[in-house]
């Protein structure tokens, strides 16, 4: 913020200030020494609103300046109320876990959490092999210590479409499925709670499935042998660290964000997991991450 010019009575000090606000040049009216200072932000607005001040010094009484005075009450009080919604509508992701109040009840974040958690201890009993089968990418068969599977995706081509997506529900150890289910509930819980229920399915939807595609095809030869085993719920909750990421960049005004130090949190853990002692599906939470950044980058070109 620099300073333009001293104009020495107060009324044409702010009144030329509101010219400035209407014409986009912001601008801060400060009083100094008994003349009003015209400070600007913006320095590469510096050389317009210096010859703006010339202009306005040479004839302060035309009629442009009351106009514009008019003009700029009714735009401070819009956009104060275009902040006030953005606060409400703020996504914040900091410290709380668990204690957060949400605008809406976000009743399908919570339904993927149980519906985890629930396969997650099935798969230790009985029934687990038989639901692993039903809900990997592909049938996994297995001949001694070795597995093989269907070239493709037959059952998917043959209507069991829900493969491409019901990996996300399947956890290996209780530190995948803790870790995942905490950052479900903090992001999926805010994105749900103040974007709504319709919005969160289908990101959701299209988040887990180009996860799940991306790894299988990353797993198969030559590149891996681990061909349908993989699963977890990371791949959606990178793609909505992506576009709350990207949002609050790019549209600040939408009130969805993420801070920097959740962002390098998860960022250096997606990192780690490249390290070779970490058997996880970097695949599906690099393509996660995409699908968000793509999202988010298109929505706040639209808001534009």
């Amino acid at each position: 913020m620099r300073p333009i010019g001293e104009i020495a009575d107060e009324q044409q000090a702010k009144l030329f200030g509101d010219y400035l606000y209407v014409r986009g040049i912001e601008n801060e009216v400060d009083e100094d020494g008994g003349e009003w200072t015209i400070w600007v932000y913006d320095d590469d607005q510096l050389s317009t609103a210096s010859a703006e001040l010339e202009a306005f010094l040479a004839n302060p009484d035309a009629r442009k300046y009351r106009k514009a005075h008019a003009r700029a009450g009714g735009m401070r009080e819009r956009e104060a109320e275009e902040d006030q919604r953005a606060r409400k509508r703020q996504v914040d992701v900091r410290t709380e876990i668990f204690g957060r109040q949400f605008v809406a009840a976000p009743h399908l974040t919570y339904g993927l959490m149980g519906l985890c958690v629930v396969v997650f201890i099935l798969l230790e009993t009985e029934m687990g092999k038989g639901l692993r089968q039903a809900l990997s990418i592909t049938a996994i068969i297995r001949e001694g210590p070795m597995i093989k599977w269907n070239p493709g995706v037959p059952e998917v081509l043959n209507g069991e479409v829900w493969r491409l997506f019901s990996p996300a529900f399947l956890h290996f150890g209780i530190l995948h499925i803790l870790f995942n289910m905490m950052w479900l509930h903090r992001l999926g819980g805010e994105f749900e709670g103040r974007l709504g229920t319709g919005w969160f399915a289908l990101f959701l939807l299209v988040a887990a499935v180009v996860s799940n595609v991306a790894q299988f095809w990353v797993n198969l030869p030559p590149v891996f042998e681990y061909g349908p085993q993989f699963g977890g719920m990371s791949g959606v909750v990178y793609g909505l660290a992506g576009h709350a990421w990207m949002r609050g960049r790019r549209d600040p005004r939408a009130g969805i964000e993420l801070d920097e130090s959740t962002f390098m949190f998860l960022m250096i853990w997606f990192f780690l997991c490249f390290l070779p002692f970490m058997p996880i599906a970097n695949t599906a939470h690099a393509a996660g991450l995409l699908v968000g950044l793509a999202w988010g980058w298109v929505a706040s070109m639209r808001a534009r």
